[in-house]
């Protein structure tokens, strides 16, 4: 049998399946005719078409995509979709690694590009239009031109809909009820911009373990698709403990099998063995994990070749857990805590203590001990430590403002200081804040939006205080969508309001922050240096 008659064949065999069945994506598409004119020359696979067009897209291998996408001498929508689709198995980050290599065939690469572009353009929320015709400059002559790229991105981009129906367990009384106030405004403005054809109910989680499963299966008996929540530790713990969860579950804190205190991304950096077992597709969960955090301010650091640290945080348990986990994460990176100096909250003047940390009351001793020795009174300035690259602070706003005027006094004025999210209250107060001046410290791209414009916020958000909870009720409605795609992809990024989401194997989100700095009194967008 000619190769030319074999492509006709699986052409006409794809045709009477996609008109009986439809498309293998969850949406409809319409079925245009398939240009029988195709090029003798097209490679085939020893694979008969059964074998390429029953299956799901995603388990075809690339040479199969490969003769699928050769089979398109015009514009298809429906075998361009399933090519996107077949595409899915193979991670962004590998995409990348094959177009770069320019070892395949020119055409097929191009397909490569456009699934990852796709990708990319469908979960990040980029304009269609520009990327279209940056498309259409950059492949002249491709089946795929600007007009049928738009066509193309917006039909994958439907194959992906918000769940039906969704329903959000949150605390309401107790503690944690504030929190939770702020977490549902962040996803009900984020549902009407978006509403698709869901539909929301929300539900108390209780104030125990035992109420947010009862939640999670009423929730269940109504008919619920997807669920977010509950916000309690013990309640996500208890829920993702059990057995089976037929209904997916987004949580808003930690698993039952909690990792260790230093997140998959940076371990890879530091070398490290990620022992965590893969969860089940259907318990997904997003936080703002503060030990998370200290273990990126770390990692930041060593990437800046800065391996000599001093250590402020409160002596509280918050401080101490934050002192540990930031220590493990920088030590495993090879990197050496020089000293660390807890202080009490209900302290305002550290003076001694900084002196200490900073060692110029040993400067100051060998001052006396020297005017001792020779009987004279010496002109004597006393001077700190300099084996140190830079300072980690774990302190809130107001203990902040004691501490950096005092680093600065004592000449610590160039030395970075790196401080975890907290000391920025999320409300800006530029007279105050000054004192903060110099600060870098992880946050949300939400809050760099914001900073300045609070008036229209619910009052939920506190002003900006609890702007990152509103953030992260937003990231997790937009997020509900795109889950089955970022489980197949590790590689694939989400721009979020609280940062940068990659869905990891153990199903915890990782967050990439944005990096602010405290400038004029006020947090400001800060990039870091170019690595040495």
């Amino acid at each position: 049998m000619s190769t030319r008659f074999q492509i006709i064949l699986l052409s006409a065999v794809l045709l009477a399946l996609l008109t009986a069945c439809g498309t293998t994506g969850s949406g409809p598409a319409v079925v245009h005719p398939v240009e029988e004119d195709l090029p003798a020359e097209t490679d085939v696979v020893d694979s008969g078409p059964e074998g390429l067009f029953t299956r799901d897209p995603s388990e075809r291998s690339l040479d199969e995509v490969a003769v699928l996408t050769k089979s398109l001498s015009a514009y298809q929508p429906d075998i361009a979709l399933e090519v996107l689709r077949s595409l899915e198995s193979v991670p962004s980050g590998r995409l990348k690694t094959m177009i770069d290599g320019q070892s395949l065939d020119p055409e097929f690469t191009e397909w490569l590009e456009l699934a990852l572009q796709s990708r990319s353009l469908v979960t990040g929320g980029g304009s269609i239009s520009a990327a279209a015709k940056s498309w259409s400059n950059y492949h002249y002559g491709h089946v795929v031109g600007q007009l049928e790229f738009t066509d193309l991105v917006s039909r994958y981009k439907s194959l992906f809909p918000a769940p039906a129906r969704v329903a959000v367990m949150l605390p309401a009384e107790g503690g944690l009820a504030p929190a939770a106030r702020a977490i549902r405004d962040g996803i009900i403005s984020a549902y009407l911009e978006q509403p698709g054809n869901a539909s929301v109910r929300f539900y108390s989680s209780g104030t125990d373990a035992a109420a947010a499963v009862a939640a999670y299966m009423r929730a269940v008996e109504d008919g619920a698709t997807q669920v977010i929540g509950p916000l309690r530790v013990a309640s996500t713990r208890a829920l993702s403990a059990l057995d089976d969860l037929s209904v997916p579950i987004l949580l808003l804190n930690e698993p039952a099998d909690e990792l260790p205190d230093v997140p998959e991304q940076v371990s890879a950096f530091l070398e490290l063995e990620n022992t965590a077992p893969d969860r089940n597709n259907s318990v997904t969960s997003l936080t703002l994990s503060q030990t998370e955090e200290a273990a990126i301010i770390a990692h930041s650091a060593l990437e800046q070749d800065q391996k000599n640290a001093l250590m402020i945080v409160a002596n509280t348990a918050w401080g101490t857990r934050m002192e540990t986990t930031f220590a493990t994460a920088f030590e495993q990176g090879e990197g050496h805590i020089l000293a660390t100096t807890q202080f009490s909250p209900a302290t305002s003047d550290h003076s001694r203590m900084l002196t200490e940390l900073l060692k110029i009351d040993e400067s100051e001793q060998r001052k006396t001990d020297l005017q001792s020795w020779l009987g004279v009174r010496l002109t004597f300035e006393p001077i700190r430590r300099d084996d140190f690259d830079f300072i980690f602070l774990a302190a809130r706003p107001s203990e902040g403002r004691e501490l950096k005027p005092l680093l600065r006094f004592h000449d610590t004025g160039d030395v970075p200081v790196y401080a975890m999210s907290r000391i920025f209250s999320g409300k800006v107060a530029r007279a105050t804040d000054q004192d903060l001046n110099g600060i870098v410290f992880p946050t949300t791209p939400w809050h760099l939006k914001t900073a300045e414009n609070s008036r229209n916020l619910p009052d939920s958000v506190r002003d900006g205080s609890f702007g990152n909870l509103y953030a992260l009720g937003r990231d997790a409605w937009n997020l509900l969508p795109w889950l089955p795609l970022l489980q197949k992809d590790p590689d694939l990024e989400f721009e979020g309001n609280t940062g940068s989401l990659f869905l990891q194997a153990d199903g915890r989100f990782f967050r990439q922050p944005a990096w602010a700095q405290f400038s004029g009194g006020q947090p400001v967008p800060y990039q870091w240096p170019q690595s040495p």
